[in-house]
């Protein structure tokens, strides 16, 4: 599916976009969207498509052979590990060395990767690492979702998903109503919880299960094109006006992850499957596809490149308004370097690692690995 590759740059340069540009000088309708925690929305749609389809596929190889599912659980962490390990805790170690602030006072939560927990419970982002949220929302999932997947019954998997889908706008609406009097959508604290970020990743785990089941993925995109899509469309619509106009802002806090979600599955199923014509050759386009590959390198060290790309540009007399375009293109270009940096010297040799620990080995050689755990 290599069209979700450009989908993830994308996602990355909506985060780039809110981190060092943040328009202002728009109408109020793209005003008030905050490109950023779209980005993140549609990289947790993602995330839950692929790692749910992985795991099932990974189920439906445990339910058909004598490959132990303990094996494919371990197989997977090693796998999550070596993609997502090195160059979090690099960075992290990195930071306490230079004494970037807050790593050592907050370095506990940082390396037990529970950044998003101490922005919901303090009520506080925690400067250069504020984006290290979602990085611990993802671990979080990583670490309850093989269980789920693998071991539970089949039966229960679509109540299960459904159940955690509606989880989080139940969450996000309780919390809203304790925090509603100094939130704004650019600063909604409680949303870094793990909770209530479920609709996006079970929206997109949910399209999986659908891709795995008797309707062929056309038939999936079809519903998802003349039902989904306008219903996530009208939400998202209808919840942002509502908050713009101070009408209902309850309702954008409640449901605008949801309805994005809703958007987002239909454009992952959309680009899966692959789009045709212009949409199509943009999505395959072979610089988007090499800075989506790179995606989670723009987005692990983006935040922490200001730090030294401002005072570099002012050393050689060139400054430029902080946040503004001309700080989006150059310290955008700086991450990027650097991005592709640490996936060419550092990622890649650590990435190749991958292939000793391929899911789908031999029946006979895996019992023999898992023997030895």
């Amino acid at each position: 599916m290599p069209q979700l590759d450009a989908l993830r740059f994308f996602a990355v340069l909506g985060v780039l976009v809110s981190h060092y540009w943040i328009p202002k000088d728009l109408v109020w309708f793209f005003a008030d969207m905050d490109w950023g925690w779209m980005g993140v929305q549609l990289f947790f749609v993602l995330s839950g498509f692929l790692i749910s389809g992985i795991l099932f596929d990974s189920r439906q190889v445990v339910e058909n052979t004598t490959i132990s599912p303990f094996f494919l659980v371990r197989q997977f962490y090693i796998r999550r590990f070596l993609r997502i390990f090195p160059i979090y805790y690099l960075v992290i170690v990195i930071s306490l060395l230079l004494n970037i602030e807050p790593a050592r006072q907050i370095w506990v939560w940082l390396v037990s990767y529970a950044a998003n927990i101490y922005v919901a419970v303090f009520n506080t982002w925690i400067g250069a690492f504020s984006h290290f949220w979602s990085l611990a929302v993802e671990e979080q999932f990583y670490l309850i979702w093989p269980c789920l997947i693998i071991f539970l019954p089949r039966k229960w998997i679509p109540v299960t998903l459904l159940f955690t889908v509606a989880l989080a706008p139940v969450y996000r609406f309780r919390v809203y109503q304790i925090h509603r009097y100094d939130v704004n959508p650019f600063d909604f604290k409680p949303g870094t919880f793990t909770l209530a970020n479920f609709d996006s990743l079970g929206i997109g785990a949910l399209l999986a299960y659908a891709w795995r089941t008797n309707l062929s993925r056309e038939i999936v995109q079809k519903y998802l094109t003349k039902i989904i899509l306008p219903v996530g469309l009208f939400l998202y619509i209808t919840t942002l006006a509502l908050y713009h106009y101070r009408l209902k802002p309850s309702a954008f806090f409640t449901l605008n992850d949801f309805a994005l979600s809703l958007i987002f599955s239909w454009l992952v199923g959309a680009a899966g499957i692959g789009f045709k014509g212009a949409v199509g050759k943009i999505l395959t386009f072979p610089i988007f596809s090499y800075l989506g590959k790179i995606s989670y390198g723009i987005y692990v060290y983006h935040y922490l490149v200001p730090i030294f790309s401002v005072p570099v540009m002012r050393a050689i007399n060139t400054s430029f308004p902080v946040p503004g375009v001309l700080h989006f293109i150059v310290s955008g270009l700086f991450t990027v370097l650097l991005a592709s940096i640490s996936w060419s010297l550092f990622e890649l040799p650590i990435n190749k690692l991958k292939q000793h620990f391929k899911y789908f080995t031999p029946p006979e050689k895996a019992l023999a690995q898992t023997s030895q755990l």
